[in-house]
């Protein structure tokens, strides 16, 4: 691997993200209609007198409510989320974008989950939220909602279904909250879920196994290991034997500095898929390691994978006054 530590490896088997680049500026053309001309006035004979009319009242029209001007975002901290199946706060910071509230629509969701040893205060200290703000300014990225739990202890164990797991957490506990509390598009291929290390692993644990509830995941530096999870579980072990996986349609992204040991699990697994002809995409990069300032330096690319095809505006948005296509 050191011997390519000039070369960025790109395993494209699906279509790879844009990177959120500026986009061109708009000229924006007012146009007014012409008035065309009129014929000279036809000769009318005096008008009859007619009584004056009675004096109406003077009204004032109300100002009508001016529209959304927020430029960025909100950040919202859910501080005290208990969790049954974990028996500890399991609190989360949602991010809605920019005229959420008065636009009324449905949005696309992005659960980002944190490395081991950190807490839900990781993608925000990435400034994960300024840039999607600056993506939307600049139109390469369409708006969406991101729900950023604090993992807590459970996740940190090797523990799976029928015991008490993180993927219980997620699946039967945050969603819910999350559907009941905001408008979100609840259908797979506008949900995803992606996260950092070991949040990466759980990323993808639990994608590989309910792609009808996840359309996309992340693992950026995610740690794949043959002991931390039973072959149900293991997301090396489904990358080899997964049945439904090669028709699911499970959008992949999967990325790490060529110095970062994480890659050896990502590489192992990228090649399992591609074994079997599964699409996915798999990026090394020359420079950095298993840091902050790493993920930090490929912010741009995470949002560009995760919002690629969603829609770019609000009024692409289907309306939070329906339910959910």
């Amino acid at each position: 691997m050191r011997k390519c530590a000039a070369l960025i490896l790109l395993l494209l088997i699906a279509a790879a993200c844009e990177p959120l680049a500026p986009a061109p500026t708009a000229q924006v053309i007012i146009v007014t209609p012409v008035p065309t001309r009129t014929p000279p006035p036809t000769a009318t004979t005096p008008p009859t007198r007619t009584p004056l009319p009675s004096p109406t009242p003077d009204y004032t029209p109300t100002p009508s409510p001016s529209p959304c001007e927020a430029e960025g975002g909100s950040m919202l901290a859910f501080d005290d989320f208990q969790s049954d199946v974990a028996g500890e706060n399991l609190r989360y910071r949602v991010y809605i974008p920019p005229c959420y509230l008065e636009s009324e629509k449905r949005y696309p969701l992005v659960i980002l989950l944190h490395g081991q040893g950190t807490n839900e205060l990781q993608w925000d200290r990435l400034g994960m939220d300024e840039a999607l703000d600056q993506g939307m300014r600049l139109g390469v990225v369409g708006p969406m909602i991101l729900v950023m739990p604090y993992t807590g202890g459970i996740a940190n164990r090797d523990s799976f279904p029928p015991n008490p797991s993180y993927e219980t957490v997620i699946l039967d506990e945050l969603l819910p909250a999350i559907e009941r509390d905001f408008c979100t598009v609840n259908q797979a291929p506008y949900r995803a879920i992606g996260g950092i290390s070991r949040g990466g692993f759980w990323a993808y644990s639990i994608a590989l196994r309910h792609p009808d509830v996840f359309g996309r995941v992340g693992g950026h530096s995610a740690v794949f290991d043959e002991d931390n999870a039973p072959p149900a579980f293991n997301p090396l072990d489904l990358a080899l034997n997964d049945t439904f996986l090669p028709d699911a349609n499970l959008k992949m992204y999967l990325d790490n500095a060529a110095n970062d040991l994480a890659g050896v699990g990502q590489q192992l697994f990228s090649s399992r898929l591609s074994a079997r002809g599964i699409a996915h995409t798999y990026l090394i990069h020359p420079v950095g390691d298993h840091s902050d300032d790493y993920w930090q330096a490929h912010i741009n690319d995470y949002l560009a994978f995760y919002g690629k095809d969603w829609p770019r505006t609000m009024a692409e948005l289907p309306s939070c006054r329906e339910p959910s296509p």
